[in-house]
């Protein structure tokens, strides 16, 4: 009977343990696996009291306005902004956008303009309104010779830096991913990993843009300043960019430099080393998310430019390798403190190791024998490590600060983050210059960009807890000088907007006046300036 119990005992034992691998295989294909398809929108935060029906729809759509989508539903990438509309077109050439401008007056609907629909507080759409999808509209054309390149508003920067790769150039400033659509970019205002010159617009030199009555108007810093000021950071309610001439620099080749600070001595060493210093082509830094050095403990990578007597034979532009691995590794620090150690001490050992470096023989005949890298190289991040099939999603915001608030606005965000129990996952420092090109500025000062990056579940409490944490960080940027981006969700509230864009009700005006109709809308206008 002891030995029937005891075989029984190992054989239960057994069982467990296969069970349980079986588990843990199952849990890392789950958080290693691209998504097999889209992920589910359902979600709504905040819920709204009324129900979100479909629209109702005429029997019959002209044939010369391309809807791709009628009625149903739009959602962007943050998984709560679920919107119904009365449907989608497909842009290919300006006719289909003034087609679909005048659709919209004839039937009294508005219209919203969407890239790949990454802002996260309902910027591409509105409600009932009709959403011009430009993605489709994407062709290019490039000037080697002066360095400028005319490029539609759909195009992706991952098809322009293709295709720049292709001549030996490289672009001046993009977003740090690089799936994001010109136009999107334009109309954020948004900067990348390239401290100089740092917000996208000031590598632009003009714009085409059709007004609502449907005219095209070239825009710059010199033709149509007021024009070009709103466009840019206008978030599409001035006009639809149709293309924009963005300036171009040589795709040159960088050693790229790594080291492990202190938080608080980073400012200092941007100010020594890579302020105005011409050697460094890109620089930014990254914040441990490791328990024991939460916030405290920063990767620095900088990107210096080889010398013109050493050159390097650049290889074509790769794509990023170790997908999988990359999005373990993410979703592995989704789950709490042992995720996010092993995630840092991969970060800090191991990466360095799995590079994307100019072969070695080419290094060597340079007489060098670190990593280098390409331009292109260096700034080509597809984030396909981000897509998962996980049922939750991931929420980017922004904080401004001027150099000197940096050490004590992470103090405070450490703070933030640990009462209220936010799930944060990464946080990258960048720098960003004074911008004078735009309507709404977010530096108004030389500035230390923080992009966060945090993970929730698709519920309510979830939501709270960030919502709630948006505006305590808000409040903490405000205090320390700083401002907060505003393509994310609206958990500010006005009050919160004005004291960090003091312009904004001239920006409104300047809306009104040249969109008298407000033909032109999205859920971010509708909530803080359609009533001014």
């Amino acid at each position: 009977m002891r030995l029937s119990l005891k075989v029984y005992a190992t054989a239960i034992g057994s069982a467990a343990a296969v069970l349980l691998a079986a588990i843990g295989i199952r849990r890392g294909w789950d958080l290693a696996a691209a998504p097999g398809q889209p992920k589910e929108c359902l979600f709504t935060y905040p819920p709204l009291a009324e129900k979100r029906t479909e629209t109702v729809l005429p029997e019959r759509y002209p044939l010369h306005v391309p809807f791709s989508q009628r009625a149903g539903f739009v959602h962007d990438a943050s998984c709560l902004n679920r919107t119904p509309v009365y449907g989608v077109i497909a842009v290919r050439t300006e006719e289909d956008v003034r087609n679909a401008l005048q659709f919209a007056r004839d039937n009294a609907v508005r219209v919203s303009i969407a890239g790949q629909r990454h802002s996260m507080g309902g910027q591409s759409f509105v409600r009932n309104g009709v959403v011009l999808d430009m993605r489709p509209y994407n062709a290019m054309q490039i000037d080697t010779k002066n360095k400028r390149m005319t490029v539609q508003a759909g195009a992706t920067w991952a098809e322009i830096q293709q295709a720049l790769d292709a001549q030996g150039l490289s672009v001046r400033a993009m977003q740090s991913i690089n799936i994001f659509t010109v136009g999107g970019t334009l109309s954020v205002n948004a900067h990348g990993i390239a401290h100089d010159p740092g917000p996208v617009g000031s590598s632009v030199e003009s714009m085409r843009i059709m007004l609502p009555d449907g005219s095209i108007q070239t825009a710059s810093r010199t033709d149509n300043p007021d024009l070009f000021r709103h466009a840019l950071g206008g978030y599409g309610l001035f006009g639809v960019i149709l293309d924009a001439t963005i300036g171009l620099t040589n795709n040159e080749a960088y050693v790229q430099e790594e080291r492990t600070v202190q938080y608080a001595d980073f400012p200092d060493l941007y100010q020594k080393d890579i302020e105005g210093n011409d050697a460094y082509g890109l620089f930014y830094g990254r914040l441990s998310m490791a328990p024991s050095t939460f916030l405290r403990e920063m990767i620095v990578r900088g990107f210096r430019r080889i010398e013109p007597e050493s050159p390097v034979s650049i290889p074509p532009l790769q794509p990023q390798s170790r997908i999988a691995l990359r999005r373990f590794v993410i979703n592995f620090s989704k789950t709490g403190p042992a995720g996010r150690a092993l995630r840092w001490w991969l970060e800090k050992h191991i990466d360095p190791r799995l590079r994307t470096c100019v072969s070695r023989n080419n290094a060597l005949n340079a007489g060098n024998d670190e990593c280098i890298v390409s331009r292109n190289q260096a700034m080509y991040d597809s984030m396909q490590y981000l897509q998962n099939r996980l049922p939750d999603t991931d929420i980017l915001q922004e904080y401004f600060v001027p150099p000197d608030q940096f050490t004590s606005f992470v103090d405070g965000l450490r703070g933030i983050v640990a009462e209220n129990n936010a799930n944060l996952l990464n946080v990258t420092v960048r720098i960003v210059h004074k911008d004078s090109d735009t309507a709404l500025p977010y530096a108004k000062q030389n500035m230390f960009a923080l992009v966060l990056y945090f993970n929730q579940k698709q519920n309510a409490a979830d939501s709270a807890v960030l919502e709630r944490t948006t505006g305590e960080l808000i409040d903490l940027a405000v205090a320390h000088d700083g401002t907060f981006y505003l393509p994310y969700q609206l958990y500010y509230s006005d009050e919160q907007l004005r004291e960090s864009y003091p312009e904004i009700d001239a920006f409104f005006a300047m809306k009104k006046k040249m969109d008298p109709d407000g033909l032109l809308t999205n859920t971010w206008y509708e909530k803080y300036g359609s009533v001014r």
